[in-house]
């Protein structure tokens, strides 16, 4: 987690620094967690980024894809 605040301009000023940190990041690594508030209780915001394990495809990265098998090309 890198914030959590219950300031939206605070969230939005923190994802803006980490776009500008890291300008090749994938939105997909991204998260925003809202945590809606009660009357005890404000809403909450939370700024994730997703960290891969080293070779680990990232988050929206295409998987490789082996073919069933038996199945060839034109084997449909």
């Amino acid at each position: 987690m890198l914030l959590e605040t219950r300031d939206r301009s605070e969230l939005r000023a923190a994802l803006l620094r980490v776009r500008a940190a890291q300008p090749r990041i994938d939105a997909a690594a991204v998260r925003i967690d809202t945590l809606c508030g009660r009357s005890d209780r404000p809403t909450t915001y939370r700024l994730c980024l997703f960290v891969p394990t080293p070779g680990s495809p990232t988050p929206g990265s295409p998987s490789p894809v082996s073919p069933s098998p038996g199945r060839g090309p034109g084997e449909g």
